[in-house]
């Protein structure tokens, strides 16, 4: 009767493995359909941020990202200076 217990529970736990097999088989299946998604939605992010900075359509990934980096900083400044000239007095404020 020992041996038979002991036996069982073998079978069980190679039904346990078979089970626990399968959804580690379907998780990286997903993790490979899903991964090809992201792909495709940074490549397409790639893209509009090549559209938004001047003369980037034929950069490298890491030039690209260089010249969205300094753009952004050229966008600052220009916001800066538009600040600075409606803060400023217009000549018709002035006293003269």
């Amino acid at each position: 009767m020992h041996r038979h217990a002991l036996r069982r529970g073998k079978q069980l736990s190679a039904r346990t493995k078979r089970m626990t097999r399968k959804p580690t088989v379907s998780k990286r299946r997903n993790l490979l359909e899903g991964s090809r998604k992201p792909a495709s939605a940074v490549k397409r992010k790639i893209r509009v941020l090549q559209r938004l900075v001047p003369n980037s359509e034929s950069t490298r990934l890491d030039e690209l990202f260089e010249k969205a980096a300094e753009y952004i900083v050229c966008l600052q400044m220009q916001v800066k200076v538009m600040k600075i000239m409606v803060a400023a007095p217009s000549p018709k404020d002035s006293d003269c």
